[in-house]
């Protein structure tokens, strides 16, 4: 059976993958706003992703960025949107994700990842440990996750924000979740 996606283009994958900055790069190509659900959730409290963190902890951030996504996928005006990467952990986001997106997964190696995100500042998840080890255990946690909510799968080690969002569009493929 083929999946009728809904009108929007969605990046998942872990933090460093690269989804705010290629979702950015497709959304220019495409002619389409870009949505990043991070920053929303950041101007919609006036807060930054790290104190909502410290001062509700992660619920608080997903029940927000639940929200955001319901928000930002409710519109018929096609969009890309980059996800937080925890975005998947809720079932009620992944049925979003498949009603009204196409989905692509931006998948890297922890190290790669680790790398992208060398200042864990504003990086809540990676604060107490070693960063390639939180994103091996995020990976193991998030991993099936996106693997069951994407339509199509990047990996993008080894390559540039405009390779990637080259890929992106590629994969995409013409019509479902990229006419503009």
């Amino acid at each position: 059976m083929t999946r009728n996606p809904g009108p929007h283009l969605a990046l998942v994958g872990l933090m460093g993958a690269g989804k705010t900055r290629v979702g950015s790069a497709v959304a220019a190509s495409l002619g389409r706003n870009h949505a990043d659900l991070d920053i929303m959730v950041a101007n919609r409290v006036g807060r930054s992703v790290g104190v909502i963190f410290a001062e509700g902890g992660e619920e608080a951030f997903r029940d927000l960025e639940q929200e955001a996504l319901a928000e930002t996928l409710s519109g018929d005006k096609p969009l890309v949107v980059s996800t937080g990467g925890g975005v998947v952990e809720r079932p009620a986001n992944r049925q979003l994700l498949a009603e009204r997106a196409l989905v692509v997964w931006l998948r890297a190696e922890p190290g790669t990842l680790a790398a992208r995100v060398a200042d864990v500042s504003g990086r809540p998840l990676l604060a107490d440990g070693d960063p390639v080890d939180l994103l091996v255990a995020l990976a193991e946690r998030r991993h099936p996750l996106y693997h069951t909510v994407s339509d199509q799968v990047v990996d993008t080690d080894h390559l540039d924000v405009d390779a990637v969002a080259a890929l992106v569009e590629q994969v995409a493929g013409d019509g479902a979740g990229v006419a503009p």
